[in-house]
């Protein structure tokens, strides 16, 4: 990630924040915004989701981001799991890399623990307006009649909050936060009339100079803000609703503690399917002893980590709710670290 300058909240918000006029046309305003970063921050390729693919890809030409649709309703690999190997891949090249907050949160996380050249990766952090699993998503594409039309219905919603978050994946569904947030720069548009404006935040006030930044938040554009915030709130009391309903209705099956949840991984074998498809795994693969038991220590460490953006649950072949355990544990853990933390 670039340059982290060191100033107060208040300076943060007034020197980085700032609304994009849209004119009727978000995603097309949201593709030159990707594209002059590109050129402002002098990439040389860039790592995202394409319409017609099912796992990130890298373009190397600027011109390609008119086929770019962030808010396309389809989740089936985490990027963040992807990133270290094209860094490697390509050691003097500059990478723009656009996620979800979910990727985001598992970048944040892979950071602690693999020593990534952020310095030359700029990342982009939308606001995530949910995603189908795949079949769903085939299907409601076909009856919409392109892909496009899908998301653009996503879209048209975003000053609600979305549509109706039932149809969407289970993690999407127990999101803990589907704002974009912590990236170099960050896209938001969930309470905004996007027909009108988003908004656009940046890390530091260098990064927002660097990208153009436009005025500050005027008096009559908080009230947008405001009416974003109402939303976001609403939006992460759902989820804790929803997390608290599923842990409540699946309380007799699921197992209630890290010791249990051990035994459960035990008994699936050499299976390995959530660590396999776990964007965090891949850096920091739980032990396992000659007996087949798991390292507590390692798998704590996992769930204390989880980014909750569902591969584990979307991959299990025995169809496990996956993102309610390990939602369920990973709070326990936390309070048992800190009495006073309360995870929503």
């Amino acid at each position: 990630m670039f340059t982290d300058t060191s100033i107060s909240e208040r300076e943060l918000a007034m020197n980085t924040s700032w609304l994009v006029e849209t004119h009727g046309d978000p995603l097309g305003v949201i593709q030159l915004l990707i594209k002059d970063a590109w050129e402002r921050f002098e990439l040389d390729t860039m790592m995202l989701s394409m319409n017609g693919s099912t796992k990130p890809r890298l373009i190397n030409d600027p011109e390609q981001l008119y086929k770019v649709n962030p808010f396309k309703p389809l989740m089936t690999k985490n990027a963040a799991k992807y990133l270290p190997q094209v860094l490697e891949d390509i050691p003097d090249s500059r990478v723009g890399v656009v996620l979800r907050p979910c990727e985001m949160r598992a970048l944040v996380e892979k950071t602690k623990r693999e020593a990534l050249p952020m310095d030359r990766v700029l990342t982009i952090c939308f606001d995530c307006l949910g995603t189908y699993p795949l079949e769903d998503y085939q299907w409601r594409a076909e009856r919409k009649g392109s892909p496009e039309r899908l998301a653009w219905e996503s879209l048209h919603f975003a000053r609600q909050g979305g549509i109706a978050a039932y149809r969407y994946r289970s993690a999407c569904q127990a999101c803990r936060t589907p704002i974009g947030q912590g990236a170099d720069v960050n896209i938001g548009v969930i309470g905004l009339p996007v027909r009108q404006k988003i908004l656009v935040n940046t890390r530091d006030s260098e990064t927002a100079n660097t990208l153009g930044r436009e005025e500050s938040i005027s008096e009559e554009d908080q009230s947008l803000i405001d009416q974003r915030d109402y939303i976001i709130a609403r939006l992460l009391q759902r989820g804790s609703n929803t997390r608290q309903r599923l842990a409540e209705n699946l309380e007799s099956i699921l197992p209630r503690d890290l010791d249990a949840l051990l035994h459960l991984f035990e008994r699936c074998g050499e299976c390995r399917e959530c660590f396999d498809n776990c964007p965090l795994c891949a850096a920091d693969y739980p032990a396992r002893d000659e007996l087949g038991l798991y390292a507590r220590e390692d798998v704590m460490q996992w769930m204390i980590s989880c980014a909750g953006c569902g591969m584990c649950e979307q991959a299990c072949p025995n169809h496990l709710p996956l993102v309610t355990i390990f939602s369920q544990i990973r709070q326990q853990l936390i309070e048992s670290i800190d009495p006073a933390s309360q995870i929503h």
